[in-house]
C-alpha cells in the first residue's frame, strides 16, 4: 500500500505524528510526502512565508527559500525515503491507495488543487483530510473544494460532528495528538506534583496557583517553566503526578506525553472534545473540573501510593495500546476504508 501524504512546510504536531506512524506501519518508502517536507527527513526546511502581505503570490512549488524555517521536532525520527517530483506523482498516481490532505493550510491545498487539475478528481485515490488546528470549526471551503471521504479532526465537539456529517454527508472522526515518545526507561520519583507549560490559557495560571498554595515546595514548575528537551522528559518521568491543562486548543501534546512515562499519573482538566479510546477517570487517569477538584484529586493520589501507581500503570498501558503514532496511523487507515 502507498499513501500520498500532502503536507505543508510549517511545523505541525499532528501531521508529523501521523506521518511517523504511517512510516512505522507501512514503511517510509510507501509514504510519499508531497511536496517534499525536509523536516521529515532530518533537515531544516526553509520556505516563503504563506502569511506575507500578498497571499497567494508565492508559488507552492518554491519551498527552498524565504523567511519560513521549520527544523525537525526534537522527537521526530528522520525518515529515509526518496523525493518524488510532481511529474512522478502524476505519472504514478494509480499506485496510491490513499491520499491524505494533512491539514487545511495553504500550500498543501494548492498542491492538491494542482494535482486535481493535472490528473482529474476521478483519478485521485481515496482522499481524506486531517485538521490538527486549534479552532473548533471545520472549514467549509476545504470540504467543498476537495470532497474528502473522511475528515479527521483534532478539536471535535459532538455537535460539530453531527452538523458536518449531516450537511456534507461525510464521516468525521475525532483525531487528537498522540505521544511523541517511544519507550521510556522508568526513573526514581522525586517530584510529587509537576506542571510545565506556557501561559496559553488562563486556567493554567489558576491551576498552578492552587497547586502551589496546597503543596508548597512539593509542587514543581508553573506557568512559563520552560526546560530543554531532555530536562523536560526527565521531569515528567520523575513526577508522581503531572498535570495537563488545555492551551490554545483543548488537546495538548502534554496530555499524551505524561502517561508515556512509566509510573507518572496523568491528572487533566475535563474537556468537551471527542477522543478515540478515551482515558477513564480513576481507571487510567484522574480528571478535574475546577481548581478545588484538582487539589482534591492530587491529594488523593499522593495519599494512597498503591492506588496512584495502579492508575498510572494502567494509563501507560492504555496509551501504549491506543495513542502512539503507529496507533493513530492504524486508526486513520481503518477509518479510511483502505
Amino acid at each position: 500500500m502507498k499513501v500520498l501524504y500532502l503536507d505543508h512546510p510549517e511545523a505541525d504536531f499532528l501531521s508529523t505524528l501521523v506521518y511517523m506512524g504511517l512510516c512505522d506501519e507501512l514503511g517510509a518508502e510507501n509514504v510519499v510526502d508531497y511536496p517534499r517536507k525536509k523536516s521529515f527527513h532530518g533537515e531544516v526546511h526553509r520556505y516563503p512565508s504563506p502569511y506575507d502581505g500578498n497571499p497567494g503570490s508565492t508559488p507552492w512549488q518554491n519551498w527552498d527559500s524565504g523567511d519560513g524555517c521549520t527544523p525537525p521536532f526534537p522527537w521526530m525520527r528522520a525518515q529515509e525515503s526518496k523525493p518524488w517530483s510532481r511529474q512522478e506523482v502524476i505519472d504514478r498516481i494509480g499506485e496510491f491507495s490513499l491520499a491524505v490532505l494533512a491539514s487545511p493550510r495553504k500550500y498543501n491545498g494548492q498542491a492538491l488543487t494542482d494535482l486535481i487539475q493535472a490528473v482529474g478528481r476521478g483519478r485521485l485515490p481515496r482522499l481524506v483530510m486531517m485538521d490538527g488546528e486549534d479552532y473548533l470549526d471545520i472549514l467549509p471551503g476545504a470540504v467543498e473544494s476537495f470532497r474528502p471521504h473522511v475528515i479527521f479532526k483534532r478539536e471535535l465537539l459532538p455537535q460539530t460532528k453531527r452538523e458536518v456529517e449531516s450537511r456534507y454527508r461525510v464521516r468525521v472522526e475525532p483525531f487528537p495528538f498522540a505521544t511523541p515518545f517511544g519507550p521510556v526507561e522508568p526513573l526514581a520519583k522525586d517530584i510529587d506534583v509537576l506542571f510545565l507549560g506556557g501561559g496559553t490559557w488562563p486556567g493554567r495560571v489558576e491551576a498552578c496557583d492552587a497547586l502551589r498554595r496546597a503543596f508548597g515546595a512539593r509542587f514543581v514548575g508553573g506557568v512559563g517553566s520552560h526546560l530543554g528537551y531532555a530536562e523536560y522528559q526527565s521531569a515528567l518521568a520523575r513526577a508522581r503526578v503531572a498535570v495537563s491543562v488545555r492551551g490554545h486548543g483543548f488537546d495538548t501534546l502534554r496530555f499524551w506525553e505524561i502517561p508515556s512515562m512509566p509510573g507518572t499519573l496523568l491528572v487533566a482538566d475535563r474537556q468537551p472534545v471527542l477522543r478515540p479510546f478515551p482515558f477513564e477517570h480513576e481507571t487510567t487517569a484522574l480528571f478535574f473540573e475546577n481548581s478545588n477538584q484538582l487539589v482534591e484529586q492530587v491529594k488523593r493520589a499522593l495519599g494512597d501510593e498503591p492506588w496512584r501507581a495502579r492508575i498510572a500503570a494502567a494509563g501507560n498501558a492504555w496509551l501504549t495500546a491506543h495513542h502512539t503514532p503507529r496507533a493513530r496511523a492504524r486508526q486513520l487507515l481503518q477509518a479510511s476504508g483502505v
